[in-house]
């Protein structure tokens, strides 16, 4: 082992694989094939949807900080009532939506 030969010792363990332990990794679909199956109309509704409901929450938000920590209850209320006026909207469409 020490005498500088370089051959391993018949005492010595086989070297350990670490990729032998554990389930084998899934692999991940590919979206790119999937993107083109989904109807253009339904595409741009949901991300439509998605920015106005970020901006209601959003505007939500804002709107309880700017009441509670400022003290301006008119401009926060007035953000807090168009947040959830854009949630029920998003509500409403997600709504109409599925009756279809």
């Amino acid at each position: 082992m020490f005498d500088g030969s370089g051959e391993k010792s018949p005492h010595e363990p086989e070297e350990f694989d670490p990729n032998s332990l554990g389930p084998d990794i899934p692999k991940a679909p590919d979206p790119t094939s999937q993107a083109s199956d989904i109807d253009s109309a339904v595409r741009g509704l949901f991300w439509g949807l998605v920015l106005v409901a970020n901006v209601a929450l959003m505007a939500a938000s804002l709107g309880v900080m700017f009441a509670v920590f400022r003290d301006q209850w008119l401009f926060g209320g007035q953000l807090v009532l168009a947040g959830v006026i854009l949630g029920g909207y998003v509500y409403y469409r997600v709504k109409t939506f599925q009756s279809d």
